[in-house]
């Protein structure tokens, strides 16, 4: 067969037709040598076109009348040099392009989870160490009183969590943020911010407001001890009186977030969290001592610091939002977000108020323990928001693109998972490994240690299976919310059931 294709390549080459095969050929001045050299290589192309064999595979006696041709043609003067086609590239199944972009994804994923992370690490991981030095410095009453005040507070200021997403969702989309010039359109992303950011200082005026008439009728309602109630009224009076500029900082952070800037987020909120810790040593320990009042001292100061730097860098990157009054359609904007997320968090507060009746109960230590291990997890369960904020910054622009891009998205949806999968392992051994080696951080008290590492298993579970479970985030990316999502909602339904 290979002797019949190269005996009819020949004969047809040789026919004056041949120019059609060789592009600007100089037939009249071509010689006899190199006639015999184009014939073989049209041959040779031939084959290459067809895939039925390869250089590699040819006969010796064609590699040699091939490379003997090379040598007189390169023997010849340049006008009598033949112009030959380039060989045709031979077809292969690789796709390298596809390779580098899906290795080049998930680089720029982490690139953006890991600043993220330490973001969203950073206030579960200051009323741990508040706990700590209110443990160390008051004792087990401090440590216990801390769980009915941080109810009052970071339970409750997480019911205006929807504000956050929002802001991450309609900033996003108006920015349009451009991977070639690394911009976006700040205009527009100031006006789709300017609503979130009036609202949550509205409401977070209203809050303050709230603390300052009714936290003792709240610890009445949640059946705290009389002992504790003092430390805890402390507590919640410091953290209730900047509720606002609380409730403020998380959308200016999420605007940041939203321009896929998570590095100025991560130094403000890293410098704020060292304010943090200063003001616990100086208002817990020495020279102050105040205790419980001290440590949300701290924490109220450090949160207006970092409110004022955020705001500060906004209007360096030209996307500080003007305050207004919301229109109906921005209103109603922020209440496609509101609906379901406020079902779980309202869902989640009251399971979180029922656990802590219930260990209340128990006694002044298993309530502390109980405190211990619950901050424990919400620390490492907050693991999973860097994969909800890389879903809400970039599935949207995605999906809401004119040009269909199922690929891409399907790409995104399974590096996302990936990571999650990762993270749910490791995070939630991390976590066991936390409540089981490291007690005596929080605690001196050797009957509050042991409590706590009985429940380092049950807290593997629970913050693995809460991070890989996570789905909200991508429908929150493709602007999906209406569902209400089980893997959430159940485990606090499940704990309001607890006698």
């Amino acid at each position: 067969m290979l002797a019949l294709i190269l005996v009819v390549a020949c004969l047809f080459v040789a026919t004056p037709e041949c120019n059609a095969f060789v592009p600007n050929a100089r037939m009249p001045s071509m010689t006899k040598y190199t006639l015999r050299q184009q014939r073989i290589q049209n041959s040779v192309d031939a084959l290459f076109a067809s895939g039925n064999d390869s250089r590699g595979k040819l006969p010796p006696a064609i590699v040699a009348a091939i490379r003997n041709g090379e040598r007189i043609q390169q023997s010849l003067p340049p006008q009598e040099q033949p112009i030959l086609p380039p060989p045709p590239r031979l077809q292969t199944n690789k796709k390298p392009k596809r390779v580098k972009a899906a290795a080049a994804s998930k680089r720029n994923m982490l690139k953006f989870a890991l600043p993220a992370l330490g973001i969203f690490l950073c206030n579960p991981l200051l009323s741990n160490i508040d706990n700590a030095f209110v443990g160390k410095t008051t004792g087990t009453m401090g440590l216990a009183a801390l769980s009915p005040a941080t109810i009052c507070t970071d339970q409750m200021l997480y019911m205006f969590s929807f504000l956050g997403r929002a802001t991450t969702g309609l900033v996003s989309r108006s920015y349009d943020y451009d991977e070639a010039t690394k911009q976006g359109n700040t205009t527009a992303a100031r006006e789709a911010a300017s609503a979130p950011l009036s609202v949550a200082l509205l409401a977070g005026f209203v809050v303050t407001g709230f603390y300052a008439k009714y936290t003792s009728s709240m610890l009445s309602l949640l059946k705290v001890e009389p002992t504790l109630r003092g430390p805890a009224a402390s507590y919640i009076h410091w953290r209730g009186a900047i509720a606002w500029a609380a409730m403020a900082q998380n959308v200016m952070l999420n605007i940041l977030l939203a321009t896929r800037d998570a590095i100025t987020p991560l130094k403000i909120v890293a410098l704020a969290a060292l304010v943090n810790v200063i003001g616990d040593a100086t208002c817990c320990a020495w020279p102050f001592r105040m205790g419980c009042g001290g440590a949300a001292a701290a924490t109220a100061f450090a949160t207006l610091f970092s409110s004022a730097f955020m705001m500060r860098s906004l209007w360096r990157k030209n996307v500080l939002p003007s305050l207004k009054l919301p229109t109906r359609q921005e209103i109603m904007s922020l209440l496609e977000f509101t609906g379901p997320l406020v079902a779980i968090t309202v869902t989640r507060l009251l399971g979180t108020i029922n656990m802590q009746r219930a260990a209340s109960r128990l006694g002044v230590q298993q309530l502390a323990a109980y405190q211990m291990s619950i901050n424990v997890m919400f620390l490492f369960m907050l693991f999973g928001e860097p994969l909800s904020q890389l879903s809400q910054t970039q599935l949207p622009a995605l999906v809401d693109s004119l040009q269909p891009k199922g690929r891409l998205i399907r790409d995104t949806l399974k590096s996302i998972l990936i990571l999650a999968i990762g993270a749910a392992v490791t995070v939630g051994g991390v976590a066991a490994l936390t409540l089981g080696l490291g007690t005596g951080m929080f605690s001196s008290d050797i009957g509050v240690q042991s409590l706590a590492k009985h429940c380092a298993p049950s807290l593997f579970c629970a913050v693995a299976t809460g991070i890989f479970t996570g789905k909200q985030a991508k429908r929150l990316g493709s602007h999906n919310l209406s569902y209400f999502d089980e893997q959430t909602v159940l485990p606090f339904l499940g704990a309001m059931l607890i006698p």
